[in-house]
């Protein structure tokens, strides 16, 4: 009896390792907003590009935000950390994302952790100007100004 026992529990532990949590599982959408940097005002971009990472691979996820500039990015419950780019122009160009301007790396990715994400929020820092914002939990600002024709040009 004592072998059986020690057998079932053994066969338990070892399914319950690869099993993922029902958390794991769940889909969970985060709130995207893009401000422009000067005025706060939320700007509606043509499409907005986020790189996503999960602990096995990364990958590209296009979405389409409102008309007030709000998207919507559905992530995986192994999705570990997001970068996003925000396109005009009929995405000929990207606007400029104000927390890389003063790197110095043109255009150097930044990434940002989903689980803050999901229980602070996040806003971006803003090196374009001195406005800040508010982020709700599950939700990622992030502030921007269009190309100047020089960054154009190195595009």
């Amino acid at each position: 009896m004592f072998k059986f026992t020690v057998q079932a529990l053994f066969l338990l532990a070892l399914a319950s390792v690869g099993t993922p949590t029902k958390a794991q599982q769940l889909d969970r959408p985060i709130t995207i907003r893009m401000l422009d940097s000067k005025t706060g005002s939320p700007i509606p971009p043509t499409k907005f590009e986020i790189t996503v990472n999960t602990k096995d691979y990364s990958h590209l996820e296009s979405i389409s935000p409102n008309k007030d500039g709000v998207g919507e990015l559905v992530v995986k419950g192994d999705t570990t950390q997001l970068s996003i780019e925000a396109y005009y122009e009929s995405a000929e160009h990207t606007f400029v994302n104000c927390d890389q301007v003063k790197d110095t790396i043109f255009f150097q990715a930044h990434w940002y952790a989903i689980p803050e994400i999901f229980s602070t929020g996040i806003v971006a820092p803003n090196k374009c100007s001195k406005l800040k914002a508010v982020a709700k939990p599950g939700e990622f600002v992030f502030f921007v100004r269009p190309m100047n024709w020089y960054e154009k040009f190195k595009q």
